[in-house]
């Protein structure tokens, strides 16, 4: 065979190697015979080849074709036959592997459901004044749906690290409930991170000791946190499936309820940086109408009185004229962080201006109004009154006012508290209310 005729016959079975590769071993013979057939042809038509001896010619188109025709079916027969794209005239078809047991489905159903769930519930509450409370109702729904978990009880963590309350109150006109941080079985899983489960062995005797000294039952407890930082702590009073044989179940619920409350959170503070004023941390006026309007609607549709009041911060404006600024908005500051203190988590409480606070009590009238917010200015006389502080001598007026036995909006109620307020500095008392005007601290700020 010529050198030409090489070159000509090189490529040709190069090309059907890698067809033969691709196609497996039948089609791979299959492309050798066409291919070989096409080389025939080709050396026919090749003028060297009718200078050669007939002999030689017919060795090589007979050698050149058995061997086009042997690499077709030697490269098809590679394992990449059967991986190849190409099979039986279409695509390869997958795999059909174990199914699911149908318990695992069912997990994984369930669990798709619940976020599904929960973005509809997000876009529903996200703008409420305090989804806290409703966020408690969807948690404990998820946690029974997917672990068939009861008595849950959220609790969040207060700034401070060292108390946590939960998302609802249980009794409206006490004091709100608290569980320390740092102590019993709750302290010891929201100061370590790690999840007790009852009868776990591999939690040691001093856990389960722990546990055992709990006012109440606790099956299941987990920490809920957004990286490093802790948010509040979940409690679980009895599960209906076995911990032992659903650990990864247990597992997988606890990051899902770390990454809704965080989704929550995140959204409450997006919303907060365009909702609360700076200083005080509560709500700026315009926010307070909007939040404090819905919940007045609330308790109107639920038959419950309502009352509001406004604080006023006398001579603060004393300390702006001195050109110390910083302490003024450090006694706003202190003053918002007192007035969060003191209100429950359905109340509202907003910055009427510079020097004045309003709040919506929810679920009291004028007189239990009055006493409430008596306590309240009680607290903000001694922070204000502090002398070695504050350069100027700030004072407490308050105005009270309760809906009664109508339903006025809520700008009418703010409009007759600032009135009372304007009676109490008139009357020199601190604190005026629609039902009369209270002499307990009487006084202050003149």
């Amino acid at each position: 065979m010529s050198l030409t005729l090489l070159l000509l016959w090189f490529p040709i079975i190069l090309g059907v190697g890698v067809g033969g590769r691709l196609l497996g071993r039948t089609r791979g013979f299959g492309l050798g015979l066409v291919c070989a057939a096409f080389w025939v042809l080709l050396v026919q038509a090749s003028p060297e080849s009718r200078l050669e001896h007939p002999a030689w010619t017919l060795m090589s188109l007979i050698a050149g074709a058995i061997a086009i025709i042997t690499m077709g079916g030697w490269s098809g027969e590679t394992p990449l036959e059967a991986d190849s794209p190409v099979a039986s005239g279409g695509l390869k078809k997958p795999s059909e592997g174990v199914a699911l047991p149908h318990k695992d489905r069912a997990v994984l159903d369930q669990l798709s459901s619940t976020l599904d769930q929960f973005d509809d519930w997000l876009a529903e509450h996200r703008h409420d004044g305090n989804p806290w409370t409703r966020f408690d109702e969807f948690l404990r729904t998820m946690l029974y749906q997917t672990c068939r978990a009861t008595h849950v009880r959220p609790y969040r963590l207060l700034p401070e690290g060292e108390e946590l309350v939960p998302f609802r109150e249980p009794d409206p006109f006490g004091e709100e409930p608290r569980l320390s941080a740092r102590r019993g079985i709750v302290g010891h899983v929201i100061t370590t991170g790690r999840s007790y489960l009852a009868h776990d062995g591999t939690q040691g005797e001093l856990v389960a000791k722990l546990a055992e000294e709990s006012a109440e039952p606790i099956a299941w407890c987990f920490a809920v946190t957004q990286g490093t930082r802790r948010l509040g702590v979940v409690t679980v009073g009895h599960l209906d499936i076995s911990p032992d044989q659903n650990k990864s179940l247990l597992r997988t619920a606890e990051r899902l309820v770390a990454r809704l409350w965080g989704t929550l959170l995140e959204t409450c503070r997006s919303r907060s940086a365009v909702l609360d004023d700076p200083v005080s941390g509560v709500r700026t006026r315009e926010a307070f109408f909007r939040a404090a309007e819905q919940s007045l609607n609330e308790s109107y549709a639920q038959g419950e009185p309502v009352a509001v009041a406004v604080i006023a911060l006398e001579r603060l404006r004393e300390l702006n004229d001195l050109g110390r600024w910083e302490l003024a908005d450090e006694l706003v500051r202190e003053a918002g962080i007192a007035l969060r203190q003191k209100v429950r988590m359905d109340d509202r409480i907003g910055r009427f201006d510079g020097s004045r606070f309003v709040l919506l009590l929810r679920r009291v009238d004028s007189e239990l109004a009055s006493l409430i917010i008596a306590q309240i200015v009680s607290r903000l006389t001694a922070l204000c009154g502090d002398e070695s502080r504050w350069p100027a001598v700030v004072g407490i007026r308050c105005g009270v006012v309760g809906s009664g036995t109508e339903q006025p909006s809520i700008r009418t109620l703010v409009t007759q508290a600032l009135a009372q307020g304007h009676r109490a500095r008139q009357e020199d008392v601190r604190i005026a209310s629609d039902l009369c005007s209270l002499s307990i601290l009487s006084g202050a700020g003149t």
